[in-house]
């Protein structure tokens, strides 16, 4: 995942904990059409999804099936104004469980010994945002549903469960009885105890016990001390665009929690440099959150037999980030 910044020193964990769990924040930045400096902030991106499949072989494949997801509308950074499609014989929206997002099964067929190039751009407005959710107005906004309770149980890479997990999080209630002064003492507790450095996935009891991980132990770990104090949380799987904007799959993690009956995005990994300027509730407009819950990017279904014949067929997925004007 992404690797940008060196650890900060905590000369003093537990009096940082107590000045930001005091704090709170007194601008309330309400999304897109809800507020006119915000909508000063915010500007249209496309995310391409383009699909390369390799028939190498001497028969069509017919009915060739694709599914693509589809970056989250309605999170508070984004909403998807629009997506279009390479002519194909048929194309689907369809719903992950558990609110996790949507997706989009594409279908058609490919000729022998061909490559078939089908590309999907979806118009995204990303905007900043900044959520006091203590503020009247920001409680004043519409709620939202209550989440799945699969959001409050133990899962891969989310030992909320474990002895240590549990213990760090009762040390927290101990030392906290509001809820958001908790959860922001969650959100600093990666940031005190982690060393970044980029790896594969390991989790949330990985971190805590090598004191090491990159932004997915970040966010496992936040997401694991929420659910063992009974708040709701998942991660999300973004697309972070500050420099590069062409990828294999997203290439960056973060978190959002359910507080005041509302989500409340998190990023405690890149919340260790204030050049991003994301936190607890605060965000820019350089990411494209693409689902949640670690549901799957994209993937397929070949017609029966396809893996038994002679040569090579081959499927690779390429996401880019194009601006307002369709370029790189």
């Amino acid at each position: 995942m992404i690797g940008l910044f060196e650890k900060r020193k905590w000369v003093c964990a537990a009096a940082t904990l107590l000045v930001i769990a005091a704090l709170l924040m007194t601008k309330f930045t309400a999304y897109a059409d809800e507020s006119a400096s915000e909508q000063k902030s915010a500007h249209m991106v496309t995310l391409l999804a383009e699909i390369t499949v390799t028939n190498d072989t001497e028969q069509s494949i017919q009915g060739y099936i694709h599914r693509v997801a589809i970056p989250v509308d309605g999170h508070r950074q984004q909403r998807v104004l629009g997506l279009r499609v390479d002519d194909v014989a048929r194309v689907e929206r369809r719903e992950f469980e558990y609110d996790a997002g949507e997706y989009l099964e594409l279908e058609w067929d490919i000729p022998p010994n061909d490559v078939s190039v089908k590309r999907v751009y979806f118009e995204v407005l990303v905007a900043g945002y900044d959520l006091a959710i203590q503020h009247d107005e920001w409680l004043g906004t519409s709620l939202e549903a209550a989440p799945s309770t699969i959001y409050l149980r133990p899962s891969k890479y989310i030992e909320s469960e474990s002895v240590e997990i549990v213990r760090l999080a009762q040390n927290i209630e101990r030392s906290y009885s509001d809820p958001e002064a908790r959860l922001r003492a969650a959100f600093l507790t990666p940031q005190q105890i982690i060393e970044y450095r980029r790896q594969k996935t390991r989790g949330a009891l990985y971190a805590v016990k090598a004191r090491q991980g990159d932004c997915t132990e970040f966010s496992a770990l936040f997401v694991a001390l929420a659910r063992a104090m009974g708040y709701p949380a998942r991660m999300t799987s973004e697309f972070l665009f500050t420099e590069k904007r062409a990828f294999s799959q997203p290439n960056h993690h973060a978190a959002e929690v359910y507080l005041h009956n509302r989500w409340i995005p998190v990023d405690a990994n890149l919340a260790l440099d204030p050049k991003f300027g994301y936190g607890f509730g605060v965000g820019q407009d350089k990411k494209i959150v693409l689902n949640r819950n670690s549901v799957w990017v994209w993937s397929n279904l070949f017609p029966r037999g396809v893996s038994q014949r002679g040569g090579e067929v081959d499927v690779k997925m390429l996401w880019r980030i194009l601006d307002d004007q369709g370029t790189d």
